[in-house]
């Protein structure tokens, strides 16, 4: 559910896809302002209302990893990376800065939508209070539990570590690090094989959806050695989800 009218800023400096991500968002109902670089957004970010923004990486001045670093250190708004760089590298650099979602280029716009909205709907879910809209957002006990266990799932992005509901520490691969990171970022939402096989193996020539039941598997085994259940669901035919309740 989307509370009221959603805030984005674009950070391309790329003018035709900036014009046309811009255009194609105002129709789809956001509001949306844009800029060319990092020191423009950040003279202008305190004039405009902003919810997510939507960075790329290779830009004059400040690239796009330090935009998305100092946003986290903000704490107030979603970030998502839109790059041609697809290297498991730069993936990774763009993850561990605080980024949302990283997206390659060339992006499917009506995707990019349902991201945003997904992404949006999470931000509001963990907030109680909409203090501009004067709304209470009211949550019942059973929803704050359900909250508090995702919120206790944690993930370590310097040591590559998964800190387990009950404070146990599993050392990941950075392969393991990104996988997990997409499905925790999203609780609740159902990622297919295919686009996790995207994310992690897109180096690779030949697309095989059981190498993610393999890194999966690999994870699960980790995790059942210091007696943890690992919170992620298979749907059959659909794909898999982050749900450490119900």
């Amino acid at each position: 559910m989307i509370y009221r009218k959603l805030n984005i800023a674009i950070i391309e400096d790329n003018d035709d896809l900036r014009d046309d991500i811009t255009f194609f968002l105002r129709e789809s109902g956001y509001n949306v302002w844009s800029c060319s670089s990092a020191e423009f957004f950040w003279r202008q970010l305190h004039a405009e209302l902003t919810d997510i923004v939507l960075v790329d990486i290779s830009l004059p001045g400040e690239d796009g990893f330090g935009v998305v670093k100092h946003l986290n250190l903000l704490k107030k708004y979603g970030s998502i990376i839109i790059t041609a760089k697809g290297e498991r590298q730069d993936k990774l650099n763009g993850l561990q800065s605080g980024a949302d979602l990283y997206l390659i280029k060339p992006i499917n716009f009506l995707m990019l939508t349902e991201k945003i909205d997904t992404l949006w709907n999470r931000i509001c879910d963990e907030k109680t209070i909409e203090q501009g809209d004067d709304k209470v957002k009211v949550v019942g006990n059973d929803k704050i539990s359900e909250l508090s266990e995702m919120a206790n799932w944690k993930l370590d992005d310097d040591r590559f570590q998964l800190i387990t509901f009950d404070n146990i520490l599993v050392s990941l691969s950075p392969q393991e690090y990104i996988f997990l990171k997409n499905l925790m970022d999203s609780p609740g939402q159902v990622f297919s094989k295919l686009d996790l096989h995207d994310i992690l193996f897109d180096h690779v020539d030949e697309v095989d959806v059981h190498r993610v039941d393999v890194l999966l598997s690999r994870l699960r085994t980790k995790l059942r050695v210091k007696n943890v259940k690992l919170p992620i669901r298979t749907l059959f035919g659909k794909g898999l989800v982050f749900q450490p309740k119900g």
